[in-house]
């Protein structure tokens, strides 16, 4: 189990009413897992690894997954920013991501839709947005650099093991 105290070994249940805020929940519980399975087994020794000069390293992907968990959480009144870890220490930089996915998936889950449309988010650029910029934002973004996570350890020579990302199951466990 490591260091991530079994969040999310398995997707969570779905939300049994659909909502926008369960909508956002689940999104977060898949990065979450995601995150989970990609970042398996990473060593201290892989996080330098990157495959140009010009790439993020294993290490800086992690932090910024990291940065994009805790800049939604900050807009959504979670807390203030999430206190950022050096790309060297990543059990720390797993555990304090799954748990900031984790909290955000209860957070979304328990906001109405109400507040949800009520909530406005501030651009880098200082415009106000809706929170569905969150979507094609930092969750998408989050989403993309799970996906470079996986495939630097491929190429590093360092493959995570396979979970069923579909059902939401773990390695060993697919099927049914």
């Amino acid at each position: 189990m490591g260091a991530s105290g079994g969040l999310f070994d398995f997707i969570p249940d779905p939300p049994v009413a659909m909502s926008a805020g369960a909508v956002l929940g689940r999104l977060a519980d898949a990065v979450g897992f995601r995150y989970r399975w990609a970042t398996e087994g990473i060593s201290a020794a892989d996080m330098a690894f990157t495959p140009a000069e010009s790439c993020l390293s294993l290490g800086e992907l992690l932090s910024h997954v990291l940065e994009l968990l805790s800049w939604i959480a900050e807009h959504i009144g979670m807390q203030r920013r999430y206190e950022l870890v050096k790309p060297g220490e990543p059990e720390v930089l797993r555990t304090r991501t799954l748990e900031l996915a984790a909290a955000l998936g209860a957070r979304f889950k328990a906001m109405p839709d109400e507040e949800l449309a009520a909530l406005k988010i501030q651009s880098s650029r200082g415009d106000t947005l809706p929170v569905w910029n969150m979507v094609n934002g930092p969750l998408a973004d989050s989403l993309t650099h799970i996906g470079q996570i996986l495939s630097w350890r491929r190429i590093a020579g360092s493959p995570p093991v396979p979970a069923d990302v579909f059902r939401g199951r773990p390695p060993g466990k697919q099927g049914g």
